[in-house]
């Protein structure tokens, strides 16, 4: 009489079937998992463009500066940056913080590596950077945006999936990324984030830049630990036009500048 039970062979191929369900729904589930932090990444920044519309708002129609320098509660230098700046009305710190890389950027850190009193409102981790074009340094010749100078609020970014380039590393000759850039990220399967004047949120598909030698830039996550990255491509929109130029850019690595229209039609200022 044969016993009950499998054979090695039996055994062999019910091991095999469930690893190949396994590699295959595997990475279903992982994809299901980075869209849920997609729609919790677009959440934040619906939240942060209500906050930057708000301050608008109530400053006559500016925008904030991207940074200055100020004095802060120690009595030292620092610079007060346009995130502590719209702190207060969206109350919440960690809406500044994407699900996927909750510890992207060190504003803290980064900042104290340049002046003594770091970011003002010890600022410290984020995920997203800001459209420099739009969240102006002031200086003697560049004042602050007002609203009525976006003629393409729907088009003009404000806030993306982004890294704050503080250390320029090797990518500054290669492609022209310098200290105080904001790179995208494309944190979500090789999308990224992003919300826009008129307040609405978008996903953006980017692409990993086609290798060029030494061309990485750093990013300060905390103190004495720097992080290497890889730049990344938007390929499509106006953001990879400058305003004048007949050809797009093979790759715009920023959502960086003021939308306008030129006579081949959208570009970026």
């Amino acid at each position: 009489m044969r016993s009950k039970g499998f054979t090695l062979i039996e055994l062999l191929v019910v091991i095999a079937i469930i690893a190949i369900l396994a590699a295959i729904l595997f990475p279903v589930f992982a994809q299901a998992r980075e869209k849920a932090r997609q729609t919790q990444c677009l959440s934040n920044l619906r939240n942060s463009a209500t906050a930057v519309l708000m301050y608008v708002q109530d400053y006559d129609e500016t925008f904030p500066m991207s940074f200055y320098y100020a004095i802060g509660p120690s009595n030292l230098p620092c610079a007060m940056t346009m995130l502590t700046v719209v702190q207060p009305y969206q109350k919440n710190a960690d809406i500044l913080r994407c699900p996927s890389e909750p510890e992207a950027y060190d504003l803290d850190a980064s900042f104290r590596a340049l002046i003594v009193g770091g970011e003002c409102g010890s600022f410290t981790k984020a995920s997203y950077s800001y459209n420099y074009g739009l969240f102006r340094n002031v200086t003697s010749t560049r004042t602050v945006r007002m609203m009525a100078e976006v003629q393409f609020p729907a088009e003009t970014s404000m806030i993306a999936d982004a890294d704050l380039v503080l250390f320029e590393g090797t990518c500054r000759s290669a492609i022209g990324l310098r200290q105080g850039d904001a790179p995208i990220r494309p944190r979500h399967n090789e999308m990224l984030n992003a919300n826009y004047v008129d307040g609405h949120t978008k996903v953006v598909r980017a692409q990993p830049r086609a290798p060029l030698t030494n061309c990485t830039y750093i990013i300060r996550r905390a103190v004495n630990q720097d992080t290497n990255r890889n730049p990344f491509c938007i390929t499509q929109g106006p953001y990879t036009r400058r305003c004048g130029d007949q050809a797009p850019l093979s790759c715009a690595f920023e959502l960086h500048g003021l939308i306008e229209e030129d006579a081949r039609g959208l570009c970026r200022q």
